[in-house]
């Protein structure tokens, strides 16, 4: 049997490659002369970088700078070729993530700006490629992506330290418009969420990135005066402009600067061949940290699933810990199992040693299943 693993990374425990290996393990340890192709996968959040490193190779360009909290910071992207094109490939995470910040608090968003990507952005820049991809998957700041902008060049009236969607009044754009006249610039995200209101950056996400009520009141004001400034100059109205609003409003600020939004799994879909792979399985093995009625929305397991009921092929899904109800999500993946093997409490369960071994466990036991 040739069987495609193609498991996205458990946040916090396993990358998608070591899942994948896992499960290899497990399962030959039973039926050593099936195949298994090991395709690291990503939908365009942690680990599409190294999911597109695995499929295409490339070099990974070290990076000396800062973080959203502007500490000095080392980071990497990467440097690929793809049909015919030099492509750098940014996780916006790699420098403004929430994950760098020990504890989120109304002072945290209150003083982190999205200017350490403009830095990445421009590092990039400076290597001559074609194309620039940036994932907006977790980011730790909410500015509107102001910060991004004075990076790269834009003039923000009134700005101070710290956050700068709090104090600024009025953006001049040229200067950072025309750095991107030769290079495409294309987003990876999977939120659809505008740039202001009750479904927009700092309402939406404000609040689990330690912002206050109030805070997230006044941020949403201060960017509805800049969103209405950019629609009147520019002719950009972000508020009609589904995923303005992700990364805490960078969506937006990249958008103003002629990027294009792409789905983040159907980029690396894409760009890994990954639907050429299933047409050749002839059995699927995919999932990720966490399966809900959420993992319809453009996650990994689902956009497996989609190819996979394209090609009539066989299909299961590995996770970390599963909803009992996954409504719709079961017409597409109908075998759900957690590799959970009793009560755990949360620490414990995303250990790396007790994921591996359990996923390979899990393998294991559906190749005797297969098999009988």
């Amino acid at each position: 049997m040739n069987i495609l693993v193609a498991i996205d990374s458990f946040k916090g425990s396993a990358t998608s490659f070591e899942l994948n290996q896992a499960v290899a393990r497990g399962w030959q340890t039973v039926q050593s002369t099936d195949q298994l192709v090991n395709v690291p996968i990503a939908d365009g959040g942690e680990g599409t970088a190294q999911a597109l490193f695995h499929a295409l190779g490339g070099k990974w360009q070290n990076f000396s700078g800062i973080d959203l909290l502007f500490r000095k910071h080392e980071s990497h992207y990467l440097i690929t070729q793809w049909q015919g094109k030099k492509i750098a490939v940014i996780e916006s995470a790699e420098v403004i993530g929430i994950d760098l910040l020990e504890h989120v608090t109304n002072q945290t968003i209150q003083l982190a700006s999205s200017f350490a990507l403009g830095e990445l952005i421009k590092d990039a820049l400076a290597q001559q490629v074609d194309e620039i991809i940036v994932t907006l998957g977790g980011s730790g700041c909410s500015d509107g992506g102001l910060g991004l902008l004075q990076s790269l060049g834009a003039k923000l009236e009134g700005v101070t330290d710290g956050n700068p969607l709090l104090t600024t009044k009025k953006v001049d754009l040229q200067a950072s418009k025309t750095r991107f006249s030769h290079t495409k610039l294309r987003i990876a995200a999977d939120v659809t969420s505008p740039y202001t209101g009750e479904y927009g950056a700092a309402r939406l996400f404000g609040k689990q990135k330690g912002a206050s009520s109030e805070t997230i009141e006044f941020l949403d004001k201060q960017a509805k005066k800049l969103a209405e400034q950019w629609s009147k100059e520019y002719q950009i109205d972000l508020e009609k402009i589904p995923g303005s609003g992700a990364a805490g409003g960078i969506g937006g600020a990249l958008f103003l600067l002629g990027a294009q939004m792409i789905n983040g799994f159907e980029l690396v879909s894409q760009m890994i061949g990954l639907e050429e792979k299933v047409k050749q399985a002839d059995l699927i093995v995919t999932g990720e940290g966490k399966i809900d009625q959420q993992t319809i929305h453009g996650k990994v397991p689902y956009g497996v699933a989609v190819l996979a009921k394209k090609y009539d092929k066989p299909i299961v899904a590995f996770c970390g810990s599963r909803q009992p109800n996954l409504g719709e999500l079961t017409n597409y993946l109908p075998a759900v199992f957690s590799i959970q093997l009793g009560t755990i409490r949360l620490r414990e369960a995303m250990e790396y040693e007790r994921t591996m071994e359990n996923i390979a466990i899990l393998a294991g036991n559906i190749c005797q299943l297969i098999r009988r």
